[in-house]
């Protein structure tokens, strides 16, 4: 049985003469095979988020760093945050997040946390639009909703969808997000996912 308490989080950093970034590892004293499988998903996230900020034969550095959204219940969700300089050209940040069963040490995507032929992209793609314009942001006018691989994190017993730099909305807005509280949706949630442990 996984333990509802939170996990042990350990500071970690990976450096090179372009990359300077600080990120989370976990401590599972009785779970190894989960401990790595979860340290093995930050690393590689990590690496790839830094890897995806580099512009080639423009000089980059990236900075990193994490921020913790839910480490209790059985759930663990981390965000991996990149930000990239290019002289004088505007700076870039991307966001991954992470969203650990920690039963499993899977990394859970977005479609995974609600049930099958349940409508969840149509029903969710409004209430976002709807919590956007809530907050007056401008968006393109191709908004696409959201989709099966959506970026999300759980937070405060919230499920929070966001969107990266320039994908739904100019720069100037940064990332537009919608935060759902999980109850207000508890008809589209998968039993026994990550969305119903956190609120349980």
């Amino acid at each position: 049985m996984t333990s509802k308490f939170p996990v042990v989080i350990r500071t970690l950093s990976y450096c090179t003469q372009n990359i300077n970034f600080y990120y989370p590892a976990v401590y599972i004293p009785n779970n190894s095979y989960v401990q790595g499988l979860i340290n093995f998903t930050i690393y590689e996230n990590m690496l790839r988020l830094s890897k995806n900020l580099m512009v080639p034969d423009i000089p980059t550095y990236v900075t990193g760093s994490y921020e913790l959204k839910n480490n209790q219940k059985g759930v663990l969700t981390l965000s991996l945050i990149g930000f990239a300089e290019f002289g004088g050209a505007h700076p870039m940040t991307m966001i991954k997040s992470l969203n650990f069963d920690l039963s499993t040490g899977k990394d859970i995507p977005f479609y995974e946390l609600f049930k099958p032929n349940s409508n969840y992209i149509a029903i969710l793609s409004e209430m976002v639009l709807e919590e956007l314009k809530k907050q007056d942001i401008m968006l393109f006018e191709d908004y696409p909703g959201v989709k099966p691989n959506q970026d999300y994190y759980i937070a405060d017993k919230a499920l929070v969808i966001y969107f990266q730099l320039y994908e739904i909305a100019p720069y100037v807005v940064g990332f537009p997000y919608a935060v759902i509280p999980i109850y207000s949706i508890m008809d589209l949630v998968q039993e026994g996912g990550l969305l119903d442990k956190v609120v349980r």
